[in-house]
């Protein structure tokens, strides 16, 4: 009898380790927008962009905490609470969009709402490390993935004409520990555009559209997708005479992906591809999202907008996401969640 529950047991632990993962291992997300700033310029697209990547996330199966407009207490125990619920076999995923900064001599800071900018010390104060981030997260988790859409504009300068970070403003590099992958939106001494002109019709950064495209993707790994996000950024930045190229750092020990491949088929060739270039108008148009997708960022978290969004879309891709919420909303038994994938209908 002991034999066989040695056997057993050792059947089980072959099979976690050809799987790569622990069996109890969850899907976990934080992410936090914020937009509205009350001591430095306040932002337009930081909470869009929050939604838009924390609705992706959900679709990929994560469970996803959201902040919006976090103050410098609603992020610190937002950031301790995901902390204490990851458990070492889980796979992770960090995005921030806002401000962010580093002063001399230390590592970057990704700044709340109420961030006072009167010293370096202010910013070390109230501003949430990202250094010291990355590492919790490394040490709890199988695999942790930091999105940092930062530095949108410089919060240290009151006015000025351009949009260009003052040289050592910027997020720069940092060493995550092994099992991470990072990517921040701008390298250092660059801005990363909240848009491509006072007239840009998409409601996300440049950097955020491009990445809620490729997470969608099926069979693509995260390194992959990232440097196509790296590459298109940096192109539709040029065309309108903007240096931006995100910066990324792969520590990942193994490849992880949002979406697997389904049985039969292979990574999609516009994944894999370099698309051809155009002018800045044509990447703008070329992500407008579809109009399913439109009305799921504007439905929020109170019922009356959900039940429009599932009388007006009821084939879209986000509908079993919708009830979801509307079942926790309503205290009632959570309904079962179909493959995200099998991608929204014409309506």
């Amino acid at each position: 009898m002991a034999a066989s529950r040695w056997a057993l047991a050792g059947s089980l632990t072959l099979a976690l380790l050809l799987a790569g993962h622990d069996a109890t291992a969850a899907r976990r997300a934080l992410v936090i927008g914020n937009d509205a700033y009350q001591h430095v310029p306040a932002l337009r697209n930081a909470r869009n962009d929050a939604r838009s990547v924390a609705t992706e996330l959900e679709a990929a199966g994560f469970q996803v905490t959201r902040v919006l407009d976090g103050s410098r207490r609603a992020m610190n125990e937002a950031v301790d609470a995901f902390l204490r619920r990851i458990q070492r076999g889980d796979e992770v995923a960090f995005y921030f969009s806002g401000h962010g900064s580093q002063p001399p001599q230390t590592g970057p800071f990704l700044l709340p709402t109420d961030v006072e900018v009167s010293s370096e010390r202010a910013i070390q104060r109230d501003g949430l490390s990202l250094e010291q981030l990355v590492d919790d997260l490394g040490q709890r988790a199988r695999f942790s993935l930091v999105i940092v859409d930062a530095c949108r504009d410089d919060p240290f300068r009151s006015s000025r004409a351009g949009r260009s970070m003052a040289p050592g403003s910027s997020l720069s590099r940092i060493e995550p520990p092994k099992g991470t992958l990072v990517i921040m939106a701008a390298s250092k001494g660059q801005q990363a555009l909240d848009r491509l002109s006072d007239n840009d019709p998409v409601a996300n950064g440049v950097f955020t559209r491009e990445l809620v495209k490729q997470m969608r993707l099926p069979g693509v790994s995260a390194s992959e997708m990232l440097k196509r996000v790296r590459a298109n950024v940096e192109r539709a930045a040029q065309q309108i005479n903007h240096a931006q190229r995100p910066a990324l750092i792969d520590e990942s020990s193994s490849e992880f992906y949002f979406h697997q491949a389904r049985a039969g088929t292979t990574a999609p060739a516009a994944a894999l591809a370099e698309p051809a270039p155009g002018p800045a108008v044509a990447m703008v148009s070329s992500y407008a999202p579809q109009r399913e997708f439109d009305a799921w960022e504007r439905a929020s978290s109170d019922a009356a907008s959900l039940q429009a969004f599932v009388r007006e879309h009821p084939k879209s891709r986000y509908l079993a996401h919708a009830r979801l919420r509307l079942a926790r909303l309503a205290g009632q038994p959570l309904p079962a969640m179909p493959d995200p994938l099998q991608g929204p209908a014409d309506n």
